[in-house]
């Protein structure tokens, strides 16, 4: 019977035997470098550098070797990346190529004083170089040493403008802002053809608080692609122009011809353009606190985001903010490892809903290396919120960097329950060693 039902149910077997992937010259090593890179194989294009260069050192190209910085770069193996270093530091001085490749992994590795040796020693500095470090400078959050190379790059290209104008939205000063203008008025109208380069431009706008050039360079453009939607919405939203950043989203979705384009997109492939869109829409309607905005929004976000962990994030938060803690508890739950974001989330969404006995137990849960101040701060305002000051008070003693943030909301806390006296002793303590903060008293 079992031989029966075997034979009714099987199938012929299909043996799949994997051939070794044949490397017969250095060309065939680029090749398949490239190829994993492409697919964010990292570790495989190391491991196929590894085999073979022993037996191409002497040969190896530029190319093969960028290929393989890249990788290190791209999963921060400074380790293996400075091995590969030592075995090429000869060709250093003439290889600009491979300069610009271990600049981009000292600056991603964070080793910040490696890479400003190398590019020191370089006494011919292509624009490849100077962008490794600018971008560099501005991932490290140096963004003003970004600016003063920028400054000595005699004609500088797109990509250098670009990171300048990241440099300046990191700053967010009335100087940075004068010179994203300035730069700006610099570049031929032919940059308007250029949507990373008006992209980074609009972004540095209005992080600099200059809303209304960017809206007329937005709205002035004729050929909008969707980094630019969300770089004008992501604004908005950080300048408390959350209604705009909600009629832009309605009128992203409005069928016209044009924006037919742009929606495909975003249903179909353009999945990391797409998610700035809606967590910019997502964080407006958390500011404006209207839950039938937040049902709507939430139905027309396509299912493959949100599996997306910022998504997810941006939605616990988003519940919490207009009471629906069951649908943030429902997102949360399944989440299989929560980062520290989202737990920080669900701890504010309990304690923003007078669920303050929950927001503990959730908080007693999070590990203690993900502990940081917003956490804290969320956990003992839940405390405040639900007259828990026992805990509050527990929580507090335990933190052992406390921030003014703390501080303060930890005095909030016990101004609610009319503890006066020992709020007052708190601001005594911290003004002991600091200056005094108009937080504490307002």
């Amino acid at each position: 019977m079992l031989n029966a039902l075997f034979k009714r149910h099987s199938a012929p077997l299909v043996v799949f035997v994997q051939r070794p992937m044949t490397i017969k010259s250095d060309a065939d090593l680029n090749i398949q470098m490239k190829l994993f890179n492409d697919k964010k194989q990292f570790k495989k294009t190391l491991e196929l550098f590894d085999e073979h260069k022993e037996k191409y050192i002497g040969t190896l190209s530029s190319f093969t070797i960028t290929q393989a910085l890249k990788a290190c770069a791209q999963i921060g193996d400074l380790q293996s990346g400075s091995t590969i270093h030592r075995h090429i530091s000869s060709r250093l001085s003439n290889d600009h190529y491979i300069l610009a490749s271990l600049i981009h992994l000292y600056m991603q590795c964070s080793d910040v004083a490696r890479a400003e040796s190398l590019f020191g020693m370089s006494k011919k500095k292509t624009k490849a170089m100077y962008g490794a470090m600018m971008k560099g400078y501005v991932d490290n959050n140096l963004p003003e040493k970004a600016i003063d190379l920028f400054n000595e790059i005699e004609y500088p290209d797109d990509v250098n403008r670009i990171i300048l104008f990241n440099a300046c939205a990191q700053l967010k000063t009335k100087e940075a802002l004068d010179l994203v203008k300035k730069t700006s008025k610099q570049i031929p109208k032919s940059f308007y053809s250029n949507p990373r380069l008006l992209t980074s431009l609009l972004d540095a706008l209005m992080k600099c608080g200059d809303v209304a050039h960017a809206e007329s360079l937005f709205y002035s453009s004729k050929q909008k692609v969707l980094p630019m939607y969300g770089a004008i919405m992501k604004g908005y939203v950080e300048n408390d122009l959350a209604q705009k950043t909600i009629e832009l989203f309605n009128e992203l979705k409005n069928p016209t011809d044009v924006n037919k384009i742009l929606l495909n997109q975003m249903k179909l492939d353009d999945i990391q353009s797409s998610i700035p869109i809606y967590l910019s829409s997502i964080k407006a309607v958390s500011q404006i606190g209207d839950y039938s905005k937040a049902q709507s929004i939430f139905k027309q976000i396509p299912d493959s985001l949100l599996v997306e962990s910022k998504i997810r994030s941006a939605l616990i938060d988003l519940w919490g903010k207009v009471g629906s803690v069951d649908e943030a508890k429902l997102i949360f739950d399944k989440i299989r490892q929560p980062n520290i974001i989202q737990y920080t989330a669900m701890v504010n969404s309990y304690g923003l809903n007078g669920m303050g006995m929950q927001a503990i137990a959730l908080f007693h849960q999070i590990p203690r290396e993900f502990l940081h101040e917003a956490t804290y701060v969320c956990a003992l305002n839940a405390c405040s919120h639900s007259g828990l000051v026992g805990e509050a008070r527990l929580i507090f003693k335990n933190i052992e960097m406390k921030t003014v943030r703390i501080y303060s909301t930890m005095i909030d806390c016990l101004s609610r329950a009319s503890a006066f006296e020992q709020a007052q002793e708190l601001i005594d303590e911290y003004e002991r060693n600091h200056s005094p903060e108009s937080t504490m008293y307002s």
